[in-house]
């Protein structure tokens, strides 16, 4: 008994001494830190040359890819070996001055370079800092003391300013803690002459948790359940709510006997008054969920409800082919409402919903079909701010039903939220302003070229069969090829956002 008492005495003294061994990082090169470069790839530490509300920094480390090997890049040897039993994930801040570079993190270890575990990402900006965040938790077990760091691997550099890299603010930290400053995603740069002007979005293209620039939560069961005797908890877990491969996940999940899931909001931090609000949302399929993307009055707090008034953009009760839009407000100190059901095209896919709401109206399509409106000239809550609110009830007394008994989880998905301005006073657009002046698409030898008449492509989203996005370009050019290498198996969409206007197209990988 005493040796085992004595061996287990050991190894708690010795993984004690590994865990203290063991290195968290956080690089800010405010001073100087030592960088090796390789294969062509040289580091410098220099003043930032492009400070911005995300990087406001001193110093940062550029790295230059010069003529040499396709692999070419840096690395950073720590004093110790990193720390990955409790610290799981790595965030770095990047600046490049092209459209889709890449970044591979890779660790290892500085004896033996067959020990390593290595991530890559594309930058979704550019000419603009922005953060990037990789997932260790999965890395395994052993010595990690060298951090190595590769720009567009693959291609040969030039040492020209597009090969030009900017790092800053590295950091290793464990899972749970916050993570790192994000960039709210307002905007607002989309022509003044253009109907709608793009004044707020959220692309959800960080992993991880919400940017809290954007959204709060709502916690806790609220009063009577919510107002509806709801079964579900409301938290700000990531086990609730997070965001993955440029999808935000509200999740419901039952833990014994009871359940949880994540209200967000806009509340004090975003609210409008009037315009056109789009969702690319994929809705839940089990009996007893109640999904619900809505607006409610930022007097709210002040005056209580029905009297700031709500519209509910998505709401799915016990039917899950169907989508309801509903408008609430106060009549004489008496509860109104008007509503009404539409058919949802692909229950179990991504569908857009829409609202667009001018002074005198308000009005709902899906997939840019008519689906409701109604007059609000003369209800006066209809014309103040609101705040956005998404969420995903459990039960309740308002439709959804009872909860499926064998019910464990189940998804509300949303691909982006964009909210935009009406330039004109009020809502012209109609399904067949999507026909004009659009985008034209042309297949080559090396996949599909996408042509704009008149302002550069802002954006294009590929999604495979399954409705997942699995490519995101920027190019902010009149033309973009699309590379049959990008597409996943036969049939894909190429999402194109042009000016003002969205179009769709439905693409194949040639052979």
């Amino acid at each position: 008994m005493n040796l085992l008492k004595n061996l287990f005495f050991f190894f708690l003294v010795f993984f004690i001494g590994v865990f203290a061994k063991a290195q968290n990082v956080e690089i800010d090169f405010e001073s100087n830190t030592t960088w090796f470069g390789f294969d062509g790839g040289t580091f410098s530490t220099i003043t930032n040359p492009h400070q911005s509300t995300l990087n406001q920094s001193n110093k940062v480390g550029r790295i230059v890819k010069g003529v040499g090997k396709s692999w070419a890049g840096v690395y950073y040897d720590v004093d110790e070996a990193m720390n990955f039993f409790t610290n799981n994930t790595f965030s770095i801040k990047v600046y490049s001055h092209k459209n889709n570079s890449k970044l591979l993190f890779k660790v290892e270890n500085k004896a033996n370079g067959s020990i390593n575990y290595t991530m890559e990402k594309t930058l979704t900006k550019s000419n603009e800092w922005e953060t990037l965040v990789f997932d260790f938790s999965q890395i395994p077990s052993n010595v990690y003391d060298r951090i190595t760091l590769i720009f567009d691997n693959g291609t040969v550099g030039n040492g020209a300013l597009d090969f030009t890299y900017y790092i800053d603010d590295i950091k290793l930290y464990r899972d749970g803690d916050a993570l790192p400053e994000c960039t709210s995603n307002q905007t607002g740069n989309s022509p003044a002459t253009s109907q709608y002007e793009l004044v707020w979005a959220d692309e959800f293209d960080q992993d991880g948790a919400l940017c809290h620039k954007n959204w709060t939560y709502d916690l806790g069961t609220g009063s009577q359940g919510w107002g509806n005797f709801e079964a579900q908890s409301y938290t700000n877990s990531e086990d609730n709510v997070y965001v993955e491969n440029g999808i935000l996940n509200i999740v419901a999940l039952k833990n014994g006997n009871t359940y949880t899931s994540a209200r967000i909001k806009t509340q004090q931090l975003f609210s409008l008054q009037y315009g056109k609000i789009e969702i690319r949302a994929k809705l839940p399929t089990t009996a007893g969920t109640w999904p619900a993307v809505w607006l409610l009055g930022s007097n709210n707090p002040e005056v209580g409800w029905p009297a700031s008034g709500e519209i509910d953009i998505i709401e799915q009760f016990s039917n899950k082919s169907v989508n309801i839009s509903t408008a609430h407000w106060s009549n004489n100190g008496k509860h109104a409402e008007y509503g009404r059901e539409a058919t949802i095209p692909n229950p179990s896919g991504f569908n857009t919903y829409s609202l667009e709401w001018t002074s005198n109206k308000l009005l709902t399509r899906i997939n840019n079909s008519w689906a409701w409106e109604m007059t609000i000239n003369s209800i006066d809550a209809f014309h103040k701010n609101f705040f956005i609110i998404m969420n995903l009830a459990l039960g309740g007394n308002k439709g959804a039903g009872a909860i499926d008994p064998a019910f464990y989880q189940d998804f509300l998905e949303i691909d982006y939220i964009r909210v935009y301005k009406n330039n004109t006073g009020s809502f012209t657009l109609s399904d067949k302003d999507f026909l004009t002046k659009q985008t034209s698409i042309f297949p080559n030898r090396l996949g599909w070229l996408i042509s704009t008449p008149e302002r550069p492509i802002k954006r294009i989203n590929i999604y495979n069969l399954n409705g997942k996005r699995i490519g995101i370009y920027r190019p902010n050019t009149k033309s973009h090829l699309i590379n049959n290498e990008s597409l996943s198996g036969h049939i894909n969409f190429a999402e194109v956002f042009h000016g003002n206007q969205r179009t769709i197209f439905k693409i194949y990988k040639s052979n």
